[in-house]
Parts: C-alpha cells; sequence; structure tokens
C-alpha cells in the first residue's frame, strides 16, 4: 500500500471488484475495434455514450479515444479539421461538448470538486485562464506603401534633412 499523500494512494486503495468492474468496460470498448467510415465513426460515438451511460465508465477524452481506437493528440486534430472529413470534425466537436457538458454538470452538482473539474476542463476541453486586455484604439492613421520611385535611394544622405533628426539627448530622454 502506498502512503495517503502520493498521488496513486487512491490507486492503491482501490478495491478489486472496482478494478475487475472498470478493466472490464475497458476490454469492452476496446474490443469494438477502429471504426472506418464517418456512419461507423458516429454509430461508435453513439454506442460509447449509451456504454457510459449503463456501465462504470464515466465519459472522458481518454475512453473515447479507446472507443474509437485513436490517440488523444488523432482526436485533436480531428476537432481541428485535420486529415478528416468535415462530417467526421463535426461528430468530434459534438461528443467533446457532451463530454463538456457532462463535467460541467458533475461539477455543478458537487459530484467532483470544481478544481478537479478545472484541471479536466483545461486538459480535456482546451479550457485556459487567459486575461483579454483591448484597448478601444482611435482611427490610425492609413499607412501607404511607397512606390520604388518613392524610396530613398541606399547611401543617398542628401535626401535627409538633419533637421527631421531627432538630437541625442532627445532620444535618451
Amino acid at each position: 500500500m502506498g502512503k495517503r499523500n502520493y498521488p496513486q494512494a487512491g490507486l492503491d486503495n482501490m478495491e478489486p471488484s472496482t478494478v475487475q468492474e472498470i478493466v472490464g468496460s475497458l476490454k469492452e470498448l476496446y474490443d469494438l475495434g477502429r471504426p472506418q467510415t464517418d456512419e461507423e465513426t458516429k454509430q461508435r460515438i453513439d454506442d460509447y455514450f449509451s456504454f457510459c451511460e449503463r456501465s462504470s465508465i464515466r465519459p472522458g477524452i481518454e475512453s473515447l479515444c479507446m472507443a474509437l481506437h485513436i490517440s488523444r493528440t488523432t482526436l485533436f486534430r480531428w476537432s481541428h479539421g485535420e486529415d478528416c472529413s468535415e462530417c467526421k470534425k463535426d461528430l468530434i466537436l459534438a461528443a467533446k461538448a457532451f463530454i463538456g457538458a457532462f463535467l460541467e454538470q458533475a461539477m455543478l452538482g458537487g459530484k467532483i470538486s470544481p478544481p478537479s473539474g478545472i484541471f479536466l476542463m483545461k486538459n480535456w476541453l482546451s479550457y485556459k485562464d487567459a486575461i483579454s486586455i483591448e484597448e478601444n484604439i482611435p482611427d490610425t492613421p492609413t499607412r501607404k506603401v511607397l512606390t520604388a520611385a518613392e524610396l530613398p535611394t541606399l547611401g543617398d544622405t542628401a535626401q535627409i534633412k538633419t533637421e527631421e533628426l531627432p538630437k541625442l539627448g532627445e532620444v535618451l530622454e
């Protein structure tokens, strides 16, 4: 048995029957294989959430990935439309939204602690602690692109007026 203050203490104290139940459920998910088409992916995601409803498995990103036989990286890429159809992207976004709503309700219902829920939402659903500072910038002058004829010639110091250059003391202030 591990010490109570170690992170794995909960795992060390888990009842063998609980371990058997979870492992059996996960094996059932794993044995489904990888869906090949968008329709099979849709059916697998529906089956996954039905499976979660009737078993001891809570909806989560890792178990969803296991049900689809993909990595978290693949799930992330698919959620951004990379290497998949638009349909598959929408399916993955909907599944992630479902998991996010599940976590939110579990937190709001007091079933999981808010810090744990926040950690899961940051880790699984790309939530971030961010501060957005937006300034109301008045109309900025339009910038003009100079033509080749309007550009100064390199080495031609006659075009530079010395009265327009700042004095050394002004630059340092």
